[in-house]
């Protein structure tokens, strides 16, 4: 059986080496191939492009338009050569959507994992995934609910992202001696993406700098999942002469700094639900080009567009503002450190934040033994039975 998997982000290769592991231990004799990162290709995937490096977000592809029409292109030929028993696009709908209507021009069923928030950015577009689609896997609660009355086959299996965690710290992180002695340790989360890392660790580091004024003894330390992620950012911190700030790399490096940080500052990803997990209080912000910024004004203008009031996971998730966003964010370091500061003085608020955020990811955690890759795994393998009709 051949199953053609595409991704074109980080968290989905990880997401989808994950799954191959699972789909092994229901499939016999399964062969992966497709848009693979470095996790899908450790786990046996054949690798016909990689866009894992190039991606980018809000706008980003715009500026490398032709590149991604070509690829898209090439990858649509050779999935119609190889002619797979089964297609998991994995988020990234700009490029999933064009490689899953390939797959049912050619007879292949399509089980979408990681669902495309459609509901934020497009919900016109529902129809066309339910068009496209023979299932599909979502990774927050409420989206079952939503697609299904839409006409999409649409599964919750718990977000992907809890499938390896470690336990919360015991005792956690103690906000009162902190707040008493001005000893905080504030995780900085760029994000992962080359854009991210560029656009954020600057203002990261001008953001540090401001804080350890109002606050010589905080600590303030980076986050990297990679060692390449690591290395820009270090390069971005020599460039900046910066002296004042840590740097942690490695798979658990966001983990292990959130779990002993008392306030996170975040580029918007699903970093901030590892923020939540960990009950650590955040501020949020992205940076976005001049074209977004203004697509944005104007989609404000004609709120019916916009199916959400709010633009981070963790509001969305709460339906309400729990943590401050900045989104789109122009670069204005002022209004984070502001932000960041008023944060800091209010003991009350951290103390709930922490306890809300606590609960709020509650519900996306698959008890353990399980992961939300074995209950992806299981909808594609009764999806596929279901199609093939009884015996």
């Amino acid at each position: 059986m051949t199953v053609f998997l595409s991704v074109a982000d980080p968290s989905g290769d990880e997401h989808a080496a994950n799954l191959m592991d699972a789909l092994r231990a229901r499939i016999s004799n399964v062969k992966f191939v497709g848009v693979a990162g470095s996790h899908m290709a450790a786990a046996g995937c054949q690798v016909l492009a990689d866009l894992t490096e190039r991606a980018s977000m809000l706008g980003g592809p715009l500026l490398r338009l032709g590149y991604y029409v070509r690829t898209i292109r090439r990858l649509q030929r050779q999935m119609a050569e190889i002619r797979p028993d089964l297609h998991v696009p994995v988020d990234s709908p700009a490029m999933n959507w064009h490689l899953a209507k390939t797959a049912r021009a050619i007879g292949t069923p399509v089980v979408y994992y990681v669902a495309p928030q459609v509901w934020a950015w497009a919900p016109w577009r529902v129809r066309k995934l339910a068009r496209l689609t023979d299932a599909v896997a979502c990774i927050l609660p409420f989206e079952q609910e939503y697609l299904r009355a839409r006409g999409v086959n649409a599964h919750y299996v718990g977000h992907p992202i809890f499938d390896t965690r470690p336990p919360l710290p015991d005792p956690m992180p103690d906000l009162l001696d902190a707040w008493y002695h001005g000893t905080w340790r504030i995780a900085l989360l760029p994000g992962s993406r080359p854009s991210e890392i560029e656009h954020h660790t600057h203002a990261l580091l001008r953001v540090a700098d401001a804080l350890r004024l109002s606050f010589p003894k905080a600590r303030c330390t980076f986050a990297a999942v990679r060692e390449s992620t690591g290395d820009a950012i270090r390069r971005i911190v020599e460039q900046e002469g910066n002296t004042t700030t840590d740097l942690r790399v490695g798979r658990t490096s966001a983990s292990d700094v959130l779990a002993h940080s008392h306030l996170a500052i975040a580029g918007s990803g699903t970093v901030t639900l590892q923020a939540a997990y960990f009950g650590v209080p955040m501020v949020v912000f992205y940076r976005t080009g001049l074209l977004t910024t203004l697509l944005h004004h104007t989609l404000g203008r004609f709120r019916s567009f916009v199916s959400t009031q709010h633009y981070s996971l963790v509001n969305i998730l709460a339906g309400r503002f729990v943590v401050p966003e900045f989104m789109p964010w122009r670069g204005d370091t002022r209004v984070l450190v502001d932000t960041v500061e008023d944060l800091l003085g209010d003991l009350g608020y951290l103390a709930e934040a922490r306890r809300n955020m606590i609960e709020l990811v509650r519900p996306l955690v698959v008890p353990p033994p399980g992961r939300a890759a074995d209950n992806a795994a299981d909808l594609i393998v009764r999806t596929l039975q279901d199609l093939r009709g009884p015996k």
